[in-house]
C-alpha cells in the first residue's frame, strides 16, 4: 500500500497535451487514455488527485466532471476546492488591476482578464484565443469585477515592473500576472492541514516554472519529460513525456497501484 494520500496534478503539459490554435481540440481530449487510466487507478488505491493548474475553474470544469475530480486548486493558487468546499477565492483589488492595464496599454501590451470561472477581453483587443479560453468580450476600458490574475503571451521572458505583482511562465510564450506570493504551494499549504496530511504523504506530477513551488510544497516530485530543464532539475524523478504515458509510467514505477 503506498504511502502517498494526495496526487497534485497540472494540466498543460502534464495531465494533457499542449493546446494548439492551428487545431482547436477540447482539454479532455488532449489527456492520453492511459492518463485517464492511471487517475482511475490512484483513486482506487486510495490516493486522491488533485488539479493544480494556472487556469481557471471554468475553463477546467469539463476536465474535472469528466475525471470525476472534485479537488482542485486553480489561478495558481489563488482559488482553492478541496472536495466541493471552497478553502481560498482571492483577487486583485481594483488599484491593482489598473496599475496592471495602465502599464500594459502604455507598451500595446494585448492582455485579458481572469475571474474565478470566466475569462474576459476588450472588444479591441488583439489577445489570442488557444481554441480552449472561451474569451467573452467586454466594452473597451472596462474592468470586470473579481479578477484573480491576468494573461499575456510573450515569446521572451516577461516581466510586470509593479510593487507586489509577478508574471509567471505557465507554457511556452504564456503568462499569468498574479500577485507576488502566489504559487500552487499556496494552495497545497491551504489543503494539507485542513484535511490532516502531511507534506510526505503528497506528491505532484508538473512540466513548468509555475510546478517549481508546488515541487517543494510535496513529499515526492515527478517532471514530465516534455518539461523545461529547470524542473526536471528540481525532480525527483523525471518521467516520460505526456503524450508518451508519462503518467502512467510514473505511477507504476511508484508502485501507486
Amino acid at each position: 500500500m503506498s504511502k502517498f494520500k494526495l496526487a497534485f496534478f497540472d494540466i498543460d503539459g502534464t495531465l494533457a497535451k499542449h493546446s494548439d490554435p492551428n487545431h482547436i481540440t477540447k482539454m479532455i481530449d488532449r489527456v492520453p487514455q492511459s492518463t485517464k487510466s492511471a487517475i482511475e487507478q490512484l483513486k482506487i488505491s486510495g490516493i486522491e488527485p488533485v488539479i493544480a493548474t494556472g487556469r481557471n475553474h471554468g475553463m477546467i470544469k469539463n476536465l474535472l466532471d469528466s475525471l470525476k475530480i472534485d479537488s482542485f486548486i486553480a489561478n495558481n493558487g489563488r482559488y482553492v476546492v478541496f472536495k466541493d468546499q471552497k478553502i481560498v477565492h482571492d483577487t486583485f483589488t481594483k488599484e491593482q488591476v489598473k496599475n496592471i492595464v495602465a502599464y500594459f496599454n502604455q507598451r500595446q501590451i494585448s492582455y485579458c482578464f481572469e475571474t474565478c470561472d470566466h475569462l474576459f477581453i476588450n472588444e479591441n483587443s488583439n489577445f489570442l484565443d488557444d481554441g480552449s479560453m472561451g474569451l467573452e468580450k467586454i466594452e473597451d476600458n472596462v474592468i470586470p469585477d473579481g479578477i484573480i490574475q491576468m494573461i499575456v503571451r510573450s515569446g521572451k521572458p516577461f516581466e510586470v515592473p509593479i510593487d507586489g505583482i509577478q508574471s509567471v511562465k505557465v507554457a511556452p510564450k504564456v503568462y499569468d500576472i498574479t500577485m507576488a506570493n502566489s504559487n500552487k504551494a499556496v494552495g497545497i499549504n491551504k489543503i494539507l492541514p485542513a484535511m490532516n496530511i502531511k507534506p510526505e504523504e503528497t506528491l505532484a506530477f508538473g512540466d513548468e516554472e509555475n510546478d517549481i513551488e508546488m515541487f517543494g510544497a510535496v513529499g515526492f516530485s515527478v517532471a514530465m519529460g516534455n518539461g523545461t530543464k529547470k524542473i526536471k532539475s528540481l525532480a525527483d524523478y523525471v518521467t516520460d513525456s505526456v503524450d508518451n504515458d508519462g503518467i502512467w509510467n510514473a505511477c507504476k514505477y511508484l508502485k501507486l497501484f
